[in-house]
């Protein structure tokens, strides 16, 4: 059942009618909002009973975002009795949504099942619906366990040129959700599911989740990475108001004002040169004299009149009222130090990859999941793929390569026990 999509006199409407209501502030050139939306459909379904679930468009009423105290999207906000109950923002898993929901609400019944399936694919980014299209193909019974949408960090990507087949491009999501169809089409699952803890040398192995307990024979450890943080003090708790880690789900907001984008590969410049068609001016900090990233943005930053670059620099400090003011910026080679003033910081300095699930159980290289070409793990039936492993190349294609690599491997494993 989908949420049902509501204006700022209903919401009033639903709010004094002492319901219980979910709204989900929301926009539609927003990534993560529109990663959100099937898992929030799901909370609408099963919450059914006992909450009224509805979504709200900021950008359709002019200075809600105000009156509502919106600072970052999505936000959902939790009313009951007249009364805001709290809210939770960016959800980064539809278990966070539930663990929110707990306490307030009936619990969900966790599902707890017997089966074991062929193969467990933990994150369901290009690598593991690449996995997943060629297990369910081969005839495994295939289970993808994703904590909230199709494509990882793809699906924040709005326009994707290096990936072969689309020739005008494509957008990360939409590249995602036809990739999570295609696996299903054969025969794969997929249950939005946050994974809490595995036991890989158990058989079958084991899996426990937000919504259950679940065993395998083979598992594909495809759990990407995280965007790396400054490390600097207040960075954390000005998150939202000022400091953020994703310009297609957060740049509307700074419309008009000055940003700061702090990195020189290519997320630094992708996310630099759309700024510049939404912002004022975008000043990039790098520690190095020329970006990093490929030949491509080099030339269409350059040209761009608002994009202004403080080379051989780097951020020591987020300067800050209750809002992000300015940055204090450093030159590394003489040590002298500026201010700059603005009212945005956006950290693109790399991703950090997810291995906390499994770094007591496997060796990692570098903090990435020691794994060569073939995905095998130190695990017997065991492989990873993608951002997650150790590898010269991260990219979508590439991630593609291992899901296709790690079931023929897996098929080699199982015809062998």
């Amino acid at each position: 059942m989908a949420a049902m999509n509501i204006n700022e006199q209903q919401l009033h409407e639903l709010v004094e009618s002492n319901k219980t209501v979910l709204v989900d502030f929301w926009a539609p050139w927003c990534g993560d909002c529109r990663r959100i939306a099937g898992a929030y459909d799901q909370i609408a379904d099963e919450y059914a009973d006992v909450m009224t679930v509805v979504k709200l468009n900021v950008d359709e009423i002019e200075g809600i975002r105000e009156r509502e105290n919106i600072r970052r999207i999505p936000t959902l906000r939790l009313y009951q009795h007249g009364q805001a109950l709290g809210q939770i923002v960016e959800p980064p898993a539809k278990a966070d949504i539930d663990d929110f929901l707990a306490g307030i609400l009936p619990k969900k019944q966790q599902e707890t099942s017997a089966e074991i399936h062929d193969m467990i694919i933990i994150g369901g980014g290009p690598g593991g619906y690449t996995a997943a299209l060629y297990a369910a193909r081969a005839g495994l019974d295939t289970l993808v366990l994703e904590r909230l949408s199709a494509g990882g960090q793809m699906a924040l990507t709005h326009q994707i040129d290096n990936y072969p087949g689309f020739a005008e491009g494509i957008d990360g999501f939409d590249l995602a959700r036809q990739m999570q169809q295609q696996a299903e089409r054969f025969g794969a699952k997929t249950k939005n599911a946050a994974v809490r803890r595995v036991d890989l040398k158990a058989s079958p192995k084991v899996i426990e989740s937000s919504e259950g307990t679940f065993y395998a024979r083979t598992v594909v450890i495809s759990t990407g990475a995280n965007p790396r943080e400054l490390g600097l003090p207040g960075e954390k708790d000005l998150l939202g108001r000022g400091v953020a880690y994703c310009a297609a789900c957060d740049g509307m907001f700074y419309k008009g004002k000055t940003v700061v984008v702090v990195g020189g590969g290519n997320s630094a410049a992708a996310d630099a040169l759309l700024l510049s068609r939404i912002v004022e001016k975008v000043i990039v900090v790098h520690r190095r004299d020329t970006l990093r990233a490929t030949k491509i943005y080099h030339e269409p930053l350059m040209q761009a009149k608002n994009v202004e670059f403080r080379w051989n620099s780097v951020v020591t400090e987020i300067l800050h009222d209750d809002l992000v003011t300015g940055v204090r910026i450093k030159d590394v080679h003489t040590g002298e130090e500026t201010e700059l003033s603005c009212q945005g910081v956006f950290v693109s300095i790399g991703r950090k990859p997810a291995t906390e699930l499994v770094e007591t159980q496997l060796p990692l290289e570098n903090g990435y999941i020691a794994a060569g070409e073939t995905t095998e793990t130190s695990i017997p039936g065991v492989y990873a793929v993608g951002d997650v492993r150790t590898k010269l190349l991260r990219q979508v294609v590439t991630a593609v390569a291992d899901g296709a690599m790690a079931v023929h491997m897996a098929e080699e494993y199982l015809a062998s026990i």
